[in-house]
């Protein structure tokens, strides 16, 4: 994973939050984590509203993983 090859395991959420967003991307691992079923098919709506214009997705979907970020933060902070 990207968060490997960039040394960014140190932040618990954030490895957490890769592995929800490997499970929507890449279709061999879906089931790997049980959220990742469910981002896909978010993502692959955005597609479908927004085609190829990439900036409208980026921007519409970046409050989205923002809450998927603190989502992950409240998780890893309720196992600890």
């Amino acid at each position: 994973m990207l968060i490997e090859e960039f040394n960014l395991t140190g932040d618990p959420a954030l490895v957490r939050l890769a592995e929800v967003v490997h499970a929507a991307d890449v279709s061999e691992d879906r089931d790997s984590s049980a959220e990742g079923p469910g981002l896909y098919a978010i993502a692959h709506g955005f597609a479908l509203l927004h085609g190829t214009n990439d900036h409208a997705k980026i921007e519409l979907e970046t409050p989205m993983y923002d809450a998927l970020y603190a989502w992950c933060q409240d998780q890893v902070s309720a196992r600890a």
